[in-house]
């Protein structure tokens, strides 16, 4: 019994850091500075330590009685084997196996050794293939913390409790994200932490330097709110009841959670509009109507009244945002048409670094490196970013690691997507099968979203991803099931 205790101890200390790190991730500029980066990576790793010791502590006299789930194995395997091949990147390789594997790496630094020698300083006789080791490196690190963040989630967000504080730090950390740029917003200044965002001008960034990686975080959040608003109309009343009188039930028993519910999806909502990300609203309507479809049930009855419902809901407010703060980017401009010109301009350009790095690519984190290689338009600035995740993937991972990521990414999306709408899984308590539902909301948002926008470099908003698809796969061994 003591032993008990102090794991319950030990865990919920780990869960209060786990959620104060959660809520420190978007403060920094979304964690792109470099102050950021220590306890960006430090408290992961530390985290993911202490929870895998803890639970090797606990189930030691036990025997299979904290299996990961299959959607665990697949998303943990194919990220470890995405880690090894960035570190892959990072071998030095004699000239001839080099010249072999990636003989555009191999031209760089024969390049780079001839001018050594030119200048009469020693050179080194074997190379890696990342063209920037030390940005490969940092870029390793960082995707090991947050394979960390997910361990973490896992192995401590086990139960129904654990997944409604999750929702609401997150759904309390959105609402503060929305009413800092509102309140930014409405005074004209703009300002982030005294710093004052002179790169993009009336458009709400919480936070954030770019107003789409705002919104993205937002999305991503929102459905999080709708979990706790419809686990409490779960505990309103039996599905026979009359509306009225759940509803009834709901003011009365639940109405501080509803209405908490209620008020971060409006905000996330609100926040998105003014950030007004076309492909974030964009994204989030598709994923919303996307997890709408695979519910059970009526579904051509239930997407017309979604797609009805957040029609009605964007209109009212915009009518009361006004229309200038909201939706007003949306319509076609030369400098919008600009906008678009320049991702087709990165797309492009990052599919060609693919084509000149087509085995294990330039080196993870290395694609300002390279760009100017095959970028020819828009020459005044460098393209930090492909603004397509995948595309960059390919660029600086190569076929190999674009294939394993792809592969684990996809595979385990439609194992979850399995483990919670399959029959076979009924067993699973309702609340379990409601978050699953909700981060297939998030994850579905978020990969629509990396088809035109770099939000998993954008540290913050893929490492709150991490946690969220972490408590969605967590062990079942823990968690309450439905009694047969």
């Amino acid at each position: 019994m003591p032993n008990a205790r102090w794991l319950s101890t030990a865990e919920s200390g780990c869960l209060a850091i786990l959620f104060a790190w959660l809520i420190w991730l978007p403060l920094p500029f979304g964690s792109v500075i470099e102050r950021a980066r220590l306890p960006l990576i430090a408290v992961p790793l530390f985290l993911c330590a202490v929870a895998a010791a803890m639970r090797l502590w606990a189930t030691r006299d036990r025997n299979n009685s904290a299996q990961p789930t299959r959607v665990w194995i697949i998303w943990g395997s194919g990220a470890l084997l995405f880690l090894a091949a960035g570190a892959l990147q990072l071998v030095p390789l004699p000239a001839p196996i080099l010249r072999a594997i990636s003989p555009e790496s191999y031209t760089i630094w024969n390049g780079a050794t001839n001018l050594a020698r030119v200048a009469g300083v020693h050179a080194r006789t074997m190379f890696p293939i990342s063209i920037d080791p030390r940005d490969t490196t940092l870029e390793l690190i960082r995707i090991a913390a947050m394979v960390a963040a997910f361990t973490v989630a896992a192995l401590l967000i086990r139960n129904h409790q654990r997944r409604v504080a999750l929702a609401f730090v997150l759904c309390a950390t959105a609402m503060f994200e929305a009413l800092y740029g509102l309140r930014e917003a409405a005074l004209q200044r703009y300002e982030i932490w005294g710093w004052v965002n002179r790169l993009i001008f009336d458009r709400t960034t919480g936070t954030f330097v770019n107003p789409n990686h705002f919104a993205h975080y937002l999305a991503i959040v929102l459905p999080m709110a709708l979990f706790l608003l419809a686990a409490k109309w779960h505990v309103s009343g039996s599905e026979e009841m009359p509306v009225s009188r759940r509803l009834m039930n709901l003011l009365e028993r639940g109405i501080l959670t509803a209405g908490f519910a209620i008020l971060a999806a409006g905000s996330c909502a609100a926040g998105i509009l003014l950030a007004q990300s076309r492909g974030a609203l964009l994204s989030l309507a598709a994923g919303l109507l996307t997890i709408a479809a695979l519910l059970p049930g009526r579904r051509v009855a239930r997407l017309t009244f979604a797609f009805c419902a957040g029609a009605l809901l964007l209109g009212a407010f915009i009518l009361f945002l006004g229309r200038e703060r909201t939706i007003a980017r949306f319509v076609p401009n030369q400098f919008e048409q600009q906008t678009l010109v320049g991702r087709r301009i990165g797309i492009a350009a990052g599919a060609r670094i693919w084509r000149r790095f087509p085995v294990l690519g330039s080196g993870l984190g290395t694609f300002q490196r390279v760009v100017s290689m095959e970028q020819t338009q828009d020459l005044e600035k460098i393209y930090h970013h492909v603004h397509n995740d995948f595309v960059e993937t390919a660029a600086t991972a190569g076929t190999i690691g674009f294939v394993i990521a792809m592969v684990a990414l996809f595979g385990g999306y439609a194992t979850l997507v399995r483990m919670t709408f399959s029959e076979d899984m009924r067993s699973l308590s309702w609340r379990r099968r409601a978050f699953q539902v909700a981060a297939l909301a998030s994850l579905t948002i978020a990969m629509m979203h990396a088809l035109f926008d770099f939000n998993f470099f954008i540290p913050s908003n893929p490492s709150t991803l991490a946690v969220i698809a972490g408590a969605a796969v967590a062990t079942v061994d823990h968690d309450k099931r439905t009694r047969l």
